[in-house]
């Protein structure tokens, strides 16, 4: 570790590179040279082809076919697959719905018993009893 208390000595400074903002806003604008690159071409197939009135050169591409037999669907059947996990996930989806039907109509029920109650007319004088109405006449 460097550890200096003020500034660097000179013999440091020296040696540092500074590069002015502008310098490295231009550097970031020269374009890359890619003269040198070149693509593997070994053991590939090519043919020219004509793309919007160009010449291009294409790799042919081979169609790689399996010698193997295709197997059946449940030739290693699985504990629980891909299918298996649909079946599970339907029958959640399923006891979910019924759920929710369920809490909808016991909504249902409760908001038609209140609305029964608030629209049900009630005598206050024999809910509350005489008593009651005869003590506010004496005050």
């Amino acid at each position: 570790q460097v550890c200096w208390p003020h500034a660097p000595p000179p013999s440091y400074r020296a040696r540092a590179r500074v590069v002015p903002r502008r310098c490295r806003q231009l550097a970031a604008m020269v374009k890359r040279k890619r003269h040198s690159k070149k693509v593997d071409m070994s053991g590939k197939e090519f043919k020219f082809e004509k793309k919007r009135g160009k010449m291009v050169l294409t790799e042919l591409q081979q169609i790689i076919k399996t010698t193997k037999e295709r197997k059946a669907l449940d030739d290693r059947p699985l504990d629980a697959g891909t299918r298996m996990d649909r079946k599970a996930r339907l029958t959640v989806k399923a006891a979910k719905k019924e759920a929710r039907e369920a809490l909808k109509e016991r909504r249902r029920l409760l908001k038609e018993e209140k609305e029964r109650q608030g629209a049900e007319e009630v005598d206050v004088a024999k809910t509350l009893g005489s008593d009651f109405f005869a003590n506010a006449d004496e005050a």
